[in-house]
């Protein structure tokens, strides 16, 4: 009977979401130019990521030797 009950409610979502949508016509003809994208700037922030992960990495790794360390010595 869930069976069932799942099967019909997906085709009822389903149906609903097909009835309910509007046609979206794309045309060429627009007074606008085409869309250009500026420079962000990702290339310096990709960098910018790789470091930070870096030195996140080497701040966990000392934390982890000094706790290590702390350890031996007491």
């Amino acid at each position: 009977m869930k069976k069932i009950n799942l099967l019909l409610v997906s085709i009822l979502t389903i149906v609903t979401f097909s009835l309910l949508k509007s046609p979206v016509l794309a045309d060429g003809y627009t007074p606008y130019g085409p869309h250009i994208p500026e420079d962000t700037g990702l290339v310096d922030g990709m960098v910018f990521n790789i470091v930070a992960v870096i030195t996140y990495l080497f701040g966990i790794a000392s934390i982890g030797v000094s706790k290590i360390l702390s350890n031996k010595i007491d």
